[in-house]
């Protein structure tokens, strides 16, 4: 069953020197997986971002400043689904 439904999911900037995340719109295919959409926010000179725009990915509940939000934790090719 497709589900197509944004939200908004967080993903782990890297090159920070502590674990920081940044909320960004992604489209929900199945359960736990999605599919980030293109963003005018990133950035390159300012940010490193583990996944990038259009990056298929799966994520997991995790609790962040107290919130339980859903993290992208893996990358998948886009051949497997």
């Amino acid at each position: 069953m497709i589900i197509n439904m944004e939200q908004i999911i967080y993903i782990q900037l890297l090159e920070e020197g502590t674990k920081v995340y940044r909320p960004i719109k992604a489209i929900e295919i199945t359960q736990n997986l999605y599919t980030i959409l293109e963003s005018n926010e990133y950035d390159t000179e300012d940010e490193v971002w583990e996944f990038l725009s259009g990056s298929n990915v799966i994520v997991e509940e995790k609790i962040l400043s107290g919130k339980s939000v859903l993290v992208a934790i893996k990358a998948v090719d886009p051949g497997c689904l």
